[in-house]
């Protein structure tokens, strides 16, 4: 008799509590209905690559060539990490096009480098996140 092997259930996070505020107060959800699969567990390098990004604000106010090569490691290490972690998500543009899933590669990874901060920010807080989950 051969055993089954079990996985770790992914996780869904629903991206309805991204919310930003605009100049005059008014409050926008981008991606209400929207959804993002992550891995379950961290990895021991996501982890490490997350700690990295949680020190650029100690980095100061003072940009010097170090710290910018810093900084772009960081940032390479961060966007790494959550490519490895989003399994699948159904985000959209401004224009409500569908963005790149994992699966396409390349274009996943350039949609990834071009989101705007406050949705980096989300998926960098959310991905190991267990509140407003369902395990599929």
């Amino acid at each position: 008799m051969t055993k089954k092997r079990k996985f770790i259930p992914s996780i869904v996070v629903r991206s309805d509590d991204l919310v930003v505020t605009d100049e005059e107060g008014n409050e926008h959800k981008p991606h209400e209905g929207e959804w993002v699969r992550f891995r379950s567990g961290v990895s021991l390098g996501t982890v490490r690559q997350m700690n990295r990004a949680s020190r650029l604000a100690d980095l100061g106010d003072t940009m010097t060539p170090e710290l910018a090569a810093e900084v772009d490691d960081i940032l390479a290490g961060v966007l790494g990490a959550l490519e490895h972690q989003i399994i699948d998500w159904s985000w959209t543009d401004a224009d409500w096009q569908p963005l790149p899933r994992p699966k396409d590669g390349q274009p996943f990874r350039d949609a990834l480098a071009n989101l705007e901060n406050y949705e980096m920010a989300w998926l960098q807080a959310h991905y190991s996140d267990g509140a407003n989950v369902s395990k599929n």
